[in-house]
């Protein structure tokens, strides 16, 4: 059964893990600037005609689609109307509460219903997955595999790598104000510049250090070098990439106090309530208890790979049981 993977994303990891685990093709479908709203519509017209010319040259037997966007799904979906394949959603959180797509809700919806099933990242997702009459598979954990490269030397004293996106959940103003309280850490905040809103550029604290964009291979190294790694939402239910790439090299977090956070993360992690206080005090316990949490880590880390092989296995099983969907 040959599998395609599409996501819409400039790059998507968990995209290209879960495809290379179901032995399929990740193809990252990306034209002009990304969180550019004015770009949007001419950039999803453009981004559609290459999925379809993608699809049909690959004729693939099971279509993986990330969203959002949802109009990344309705082109999958308009493909498998004609050719019977089937389709899978990789949905992302922000599908279910980024206002840029809960008004199309009813479309997303009426896609899921006809999809072989939704892969969500937690209960609660599943639970309103469920709630539309449409399947759901959590797959929370996708594991990690970093390309092999020596430390960045990050010079000396203390290091925090903050994993950030510039997304509107993330609380990067709190964050810089955290680390102007403990000067003698310095934070390496990641993210592409680009994406940046501009009082977050303004006057940051002298121990921090913006990375702009980088490469695999940049990014793994700083990671490496860090003595804690930290990633915020202040979303509740939002998964944490960084999550796992700290886990993946057995390093100290600290990420928001949110129960599917505290539950996926339920070692080697200080959490935080994304306040400038105890942002910069959890930081602090994290480094004071570094050795015992990088143990903890690394022992949390086996653990969760088996979890995401067990719910891999459950989701081939759902592929190969499922027959021909109906589109109407």
């Amino acid at each position: 059964m040959k599998t395609t993977f599409i996501t819409w994303y400039p790059n998507c990891r968990r995209s290209d893990t879960i495809a290379s685990r179901l032995d399929g093709k990740s193809f990252l479908i990306h034209y002009l600037q990304f969180k550019q709203p004015l770009l949007a519509g001419p950039k999803y017209f453009a981004q559609a005609l290459s999925t379809l010319r993608t699809l049909i040259k690959e004729k693939p037997d099971i279509v993986l689609v990330a969203s959002p966007p949802v109009f990344a799904v309705a082109v999958v979906w308009l493909y498998c109307l004609f050719t019977k394949s089937r389709y899978i959603i990789d949905a992302h959180t922000g599908m279910f509460d980024d206002p840029r797509w809960t008004w199309l809700l009813p479309l997303t919806r009426y896609l899921s219903k006809r999809a072989v099933c939704t892969i969500v990242t937690n209960r609660f997702l599943q639970e309103e997955v469920h709630a539309w009459g449409a399947d759901a598979i959590i797959i929370g954990d996708v594991p990690v595999i970093f390309p092999e490269t020596d430390k960045k030397d990050l010079g000396y004293g203390k290091h925090v790598v903050v994993v950030n996106t510039f997304s509107q959940d993330e609380p990067l103003n709190d964050i810089l104000e955290a680390a102007r309280r403990i000067p003698s850490v310095t934070f390496h905040i990641t993210g592409n510049l680009k994406h940046s809103r501009h009082n977050e550029l303004v006057s940051p604290p002298d121990n921090v250090r913006y990375t702009g964009w980088v490469t695999d291979e940049e990014y793994a190294a700083l990671l490496r070098a860090a003595d804690v790694v930290m990633c915020l939402t202040t979303s509740d239910h939002t998964m944490q990439r960084g999550g796992y790439e700290a886990m993946a090299l057995g390093k100290p977090l600290v990420t928001s106090d949110w129960t599917v956070l505290r539950e996926t993360f339920s070692a080697g992690t200080v959490y935080t309530n994304n306040t400038v206080e105890n942002i910069s005090s959890s930081v602090q316990s994290a480094l004071d208890k570094q050795a015992d949490l990088e143990t903890q880590m690394l022992e949390l880390s086996v653990k969760r790979k088996q979890i995401f092989m067990d719910k891999l296995e459950q989701l081939k099983t759902q592929i190969s049981n499922t027959t021909n969907t109906e589109y109407t």
